[in-house]
């Protein structure tokens, strides 16, 4: 089975943040964290300015293999440069201070190539 990407999703990149409170979160005051929130509000907009948007939030459930963190944000990117551009404001925003996080960055492509390579792998370890 071959699935396509259609031409508006090449070169289209994601990206999904997982995150957890830190000891920070719980301690700050209230005005600290209003502050946050309400800074990456202004920030989502300024993003959508560029093409990169919030696809959804939500609270991981638990599932098998399922990642240890508690909250997840999927982001769409025109491109590998507002991907990175979308991260550099998160650095900057202070969130990684009240938050344990982890990202996954990735263009997204057809199942048939990735397949593809994931099984070049495999010819290369034998």
């Amino acid at each position: 089975m071959s699935i396509a990407i259609s031409e508006e999703m090449r070169n289209m990149h994601v990206v999904i943040e997982t995150w957890t409170p830190k000891p920070a979160f719980f301690a700050a005051d209230k005005e600290t964290l209003d502050n946050l929130f309400t800074g990456m509000q202004e920030a989502i907009k300024q993003l959508e300015e560029i093409g990169v948007v919030t696809l959804g939030w939500g609270r991981v459930e638990p599932a098998p293999h399922s990642t240890s963190y508690e909250w997840f944000a999927i982001w769409q990117a025109p491109s590998r440069e507002g991907a990175d551009v979308f991260l550099g404001g998160v650095e900057s925003s202070g969130w990684y201070n009240y938050f344990e996080q982890t990202n996954l960055v990735g263009e997204l492509r057809s199942v048939d190539a990735v397949s593809a390579e994931v099984r070049a792998l495999e010819a290369e370890v034998k």
